[in-house]
């Protein structure tokens, strides 16, 4: 006997109702198929297309590969270039360092020289006060005799006395000095 129980078989219930239940179970069933089938084409194209972008990238790598075996060549040289020239500018960088040393100990001699000029100007300039003052004094002592004496001469004008000069100068300092 069959284990196939007659109770449960939905062929024996309304013939109606069988006929909807297997329209609808057919319906899912062919869209399922359909789905599954677009599915398997969009997957057969995913992988194809996948494939030729893969080549593609395969290609391109294995011409930058070449490429940059080719450049790395010409880098090594110029970085070899690149070094000589740093131990070059390093050397002069010592020697840089003792110029400046050396410079700074001349700057050091020319502050101090320049700073006993400065004093040396300053005794020049009163000096030369001194001697504008004594030429004045010489001027006011000695012009009223001379103007005298102007009336004898025959060539000498005689145009009054003479005014004098001005009163001695005082230098204004503007600058740093000390």
């Amino acid at each position: 006997m069959s284990s196939f129980n007659d109770r449960n078989d939905a062929r024996l219930e309304d013939p109606d109702d069988y006929d909807v239940r297997s329209r609808r179970l057919q319906l899912i069933v062919y869209s399922s198929l359909v789905a599954f089938v677009v599915l398997a084409v969009y997957g057969f194209w995913l992988i194809t297309s996948l494939t030729r972008d893969v080549n593609r990238l395969v290609i391109e790598m294995s011409a930058m590969t070449r490429t940059i075996d080719r450049e790395m060549v010409v880098m090594a040289t110029k970085m070899g270039d690149i070094d000589e020239r740093m131990a070059t500018i390093s050397d002069s960088m010592v020697m840089m360092n003792r110029n400046v040393g050396s410079m700074t100990r001349d700057l050091s001699s020319m502050n101090a020289n320049i700073s006993n000029m400065a004093s040396d100007t300053t005794t020049m300039a009163g000096s030369t006060l001194n001697m504008q003052r004594d030429m004045w004094s010489l001027n006011r002592n000695v012009s009223g005799p001379f103007n005298m004496m102007n009336m004898f001469n025959p060539m000498g004008g005689n145009q009054g006395p003479f005014p004098g000069s001005p009163g001695p100068y005082y230098p204004q300092h503007t600058g740093g000095g000390r």
